[in-house]
């Protein structure tokens, strides 16, 4: 997969999965946002990729939404969602939002 500048956004991205996932697409070239409930992880992963951290707990809708608009700022509309919530409980519905809220930001986006 070519990932070369290429914005990823990964929920759950501070730690386990997710925090693999933000170092192995970054290692191939992703902008990466870390998106995760603790600000402390997120800031610490998002500093080793050279991404950017946004704090946000992905069953808040409002917090998700303001999470993609910073993302966006800083390396453009994302092109690749990875959801990695620490629970497995709230995955379902937390991907849901997430996803719902990544969708319209594409959709709204004029460089499709």
């Amino acid at each position: 997969m070519q990932l070369k500048d290429v914005a990823v956004l990964i929920t759950g991205g501070g730690s386990g999965l997710g925090a693999a996932t933000a170092r192995a697409m970054a290692a191939k070239g992703a902008r990466i946002g870390v998106i995760d409930q603790s600000k402390e992880n997120a800031e610490k992963v998002a500093a080793e990729v050279k991404g950017v951290a946004l704090h946000a707990d992905v069953t808040d809708e409002d917090g998700i939404k303001a999470a993609i608009a910073k993302a966006e700022a800083a390396h453009g509309v994302a092109r690749v969602l990875m959801n990695c919530p620490a629970s497995a409980a709230r995955s379902v519905s937390s991907a849901r939002t997430v996803f719902i809220r990544w969708r319209s930001s594409l959709a709204s986006s004029t460089s499709i």
